[in-house]
């Protein structure tokens, strides 16, 4: 195909180029927790510390899954911003369940920040709290 044909189908939307990430993020990890509130009495989300997980990125889809609760946390890329990755996960503890929603901004393919919200409920109560973590990649 001549460079004009390409050119001239690029134009019409005929072909779309793909959203080839520079990075991709799937690895092992290690989360370091450098802030943690919670206003739940009885239930620590998360104390400040290091925290190993694991990430799995195929295309725009992502998939967290940390080493205390073994929840899989899932999310997508913003394919407007590549970095900028948004997760969450549900899971029961203490006679209810953790919503929990992580906004990660990854700094290259080895270094990342990102924060936490997370809410519990049995239906009748709730409660909740936040966490901020810094992410160092430990594996491919």
């Amino acid at each position: 195909m001549n460079t004009n044909a390409l050119i001239f189908l690029l134009c019409c939307g005929l072909i779309t180029p793909t959203a080839g990430y520079a990075q991709n993020f799937s690895g092992q990890w290690l989360g370091t927790v450098t802030e943690s509130l919670s206003r739940c009495e009885g239930i620590g989300k998360v104390e400040p510390g290091d925290y190993k997980l694991t990430i799995v990125h195929k295309d725009d889809d992502v998939m967290l899954m940390e080493n205390v609760e073994q929840v899989p946390y899932k999310g997508v890329i913003n394919p407007k911003r590549p970095r900028k990755v948004f997760v969450q996960g549900v899971y029961s503890i203490h006679g209810g369940y953790v919503t929990e929603m992580l906004d990660i901004v990854f700094d290259d393919a080895k270094k990342g920040q990102g924060e936490s919200v997370w809410y519990w409920s049995d239906g009748y109560h709730q409660c909740g709290g936040r966490f901020k973590f810094g992410l160092e990649k430990i594996r491919d």
